[in-house]
């Protein structure tokens, strides 16, 4: 079977918020998709490890920050592959509270949307939760969305284990590329790393000796050659 199959699917890039007894939290997701228009409702796939998951399944209501194309590395990172456990992520984004009084993240955000829980599905390792939108409004108008075809592709970016999308990926053969050991982001000379000022074509042993990986922040040292 080659999963590969299912990049066809593809989706948009999202931050889910939720919060229940002054404890918020954040991560990015893909798996959201709208079901219905009258009334509008959208399901989503939580990972039941993350701190989101306990926060959405308390409150019952969860937040969706539409990201723009030019959503930085570093913010996906941040949400994506750090523990709201360990971090507070809200101290380093700009974020507003909505009509649930839950955060939204307005950094890089198109557009917003508010949403109660009225069923849940349990799949295995996810939740998938059915949300009836409550409020939603554009941020800003004039950029694109970032699709998850563009972040892998073009931005270079991976994603978690806990990902509802994750599968072993094949790696085509490339000029040189280089894989972070802790996140599995991969830095490819071909496309450099625009958001840190790198630019295409920037072979690996070139970059400056504090450069860090994009996504979770590790060190050159941790980077492995993979082509």
């Amino acid at each position: 079977m080659n999963l590969d199959a299912l990049f066809a699917l593809d989706c948009g890039m999202y931050l889910i918020c939720s919060e229940f007894a002054g404890k918020m939290n954040g991560m990015v997701v893909n798996a959201l998709v709208q079901v219905t228009a009258f009334p509008p409702q959208v399901v989503v796939s939580v990972n039941k490890e993350s701190l989101t998951w306990e926060l959405i399944e308390k409150s019952q209501s969860f937040t969706i920050s539409v990201l723009d194309k030019d959503t930085p590395l570093q913010l996906i990172g941040l949400f994506g592959f750090f523990s709201g456990r360990e971090k507070d992520k809200f101290s380093q984004v700009r974020y507003m509270r909505g009509k649930t009084g839950l955060p939204i993240v307005t950094d890089h955000a198109l557009a917003y949307l508010e949403a109660r829980v009225i069923s849940s599905l349990d799949a295995g390792t996810h939740q998938i939760f059915l949300g009836e939108v409550i409020e939603t409004d554009f941020l800003q108008k004039g950029p694109e969305p970032m699709t998850y075809g563009y972040y892998r592709d073009i931005k270079g970016g991976r994603v978690p284990r806990t990902a509802a999308t994750y599968h072993e990926e094949l790696e085509e053969e490339k000029k040189e590329r280089y894989r972070c050991q802790v996140c599995g982001y991969i830095y490819d000379s071909q496309f450099g790393d625009p958001d840190s000022g790198i630019q295409p074509g920037t072979p690996f042993d070139k970059l400056p000796s504090d450069w860090v990986c994009p996504i979770c922040g590790a060190s050159k040292d941790k980077f492995e050659k993979i082509g």
